[in-house]
């Protein structure tokens, strides 16, 4: 995990680190440059990066694709995007996706949460709930598919800034890095047009014989401590995503992402039962080392499989 600041006041600068940082663009500032403030916060956890750019001057710029899927919600200022014939204005609140391909954009005053991803993992998740091949996936829009999708993402860009904003104890841990890129995933695959949603009768998974889930529920108990996938425990099964998620439906009534947390959390209730609280643990750093980043959520959790909370467990 890396956490990087830019600040400056030099238009020049702020366009060679915007460059470097995300794709070539050529940019013509409007307006006097006394006064102008660029600042931008990175955030890179594994193939999730988390960022807010400050730009206060109005420009035009054309800019290359970025090769990776990445989303913006303004929360100053404004954007205008044109790709091709496709374009779209984004206001204070709105969302929007970087297109495919270049771009011509227009800002002011301008204050945005960036959310990056890496389309190959945005593919992959696509994978175990489609039968639509990594190869074959790609976005089709910079819009939001609805207003209520629109403020999901909103909703989710305020959660991730808080994550970096406490990257030294959640981003650092793989668990919860690996679920984080997942759930951003699994949302843009909500939010943003894409293949998956086009897509036209899709056959039901072949039938996986209970063998295939013995393997299954074995490789995720030797592997909880590790930020594994459903796609890669498919793998190791030989069987596709979509088919382990329907057997693991009918034989356990539970997705293998559920049972996976199930299986965290089961370690976690093991470290709270065996540790000695006077040596300064806390129900937080075990909760964490099991990828749950949000205490409450783990309490929750908790205390609906044991029926009490964690930190008594700790003081028993």
């Amino acid at each position: 995990m890396v956490r990087d600041e830019i600040a400056t006041r030099d238009p020049e600068l702020a366009h060679h680190t915007v460059t470097e940082r995300y794709s070539a663009h050529r940019p013509r500032f409007s307006g006097s440059t006394r006064g102008f403030r660029f600042r931008l916060t990175v955030t890179q956890a594994g193939e999730l990066g988390i960022d807010e750019i400050v730009h206060s001057m109005d420009a035009r710029s054309w800019a290359e694709p970025y090769p990776a899927f990445m989303a913006v919600h303004v929360r100053r200022g404004w954007y205008r995007w044109q790709a091709g014939r496709d374009e779209l204005a984004l206001p204070p609140g709105a969302v929007g996706r970087f297109h495919d391909s270049a771009m011509v954009l227009d800002w002011s005053d301008v204050v945005a949460g960036i959310v990056r991803l890496s389309t190959g993992l945005v593919a992959r998740v696509a994978a175990t709930r489609t039968d639509i091949a990594v190869a074959d996936f790609r976005f089709e829009g910079m819009a939001p598919v609805s207003a209520a999708m629109a403020r999901a993402w909103v909703g989710l860009s305020a959660f991730l800034d808080a994550q970096a904003a406490a990257a030294g104890e959640t981003l650092a841990n793989p668990l919860i890095r690996a679920s984080l890129a997942e759930h951003v995933a699994t949302t843009a695959l909500a939010v943003f047009p894409n293949t998956t949603m086009t897509a036209g009768y899709v056959p039901g998974p072949r039938r996986v014989e209970p063998a295939v889930i013995r393997r299954a529920v074995a490789y995720i108990e030797a592997h909880a401590a590790e930020p594994i996938t459903v796609a890669q425990i498919a793998q190791v099964c030989g069987v596709g995503p979509r088919g382990l998620q329907a057997a693991f439906q009918r034989h356990l009534g539970v997705s293998p992402t559920a049972y996976l947390r199930r299986a965290r959390l089961d370690r976690a209730h093991r470290d709270l039962v065996d540790t000695d609280p006077t040596g300064g643990a806390s129900v937080a750093a075990i909760a964490r080392r099991w990828g749950w980043g949000h205490p409450g959520r783990f309490a929750e959790a908790y205390r609906e499989m044991y029926g009490q909370s964690p930190s008594h467990t700790l003081r028993a």
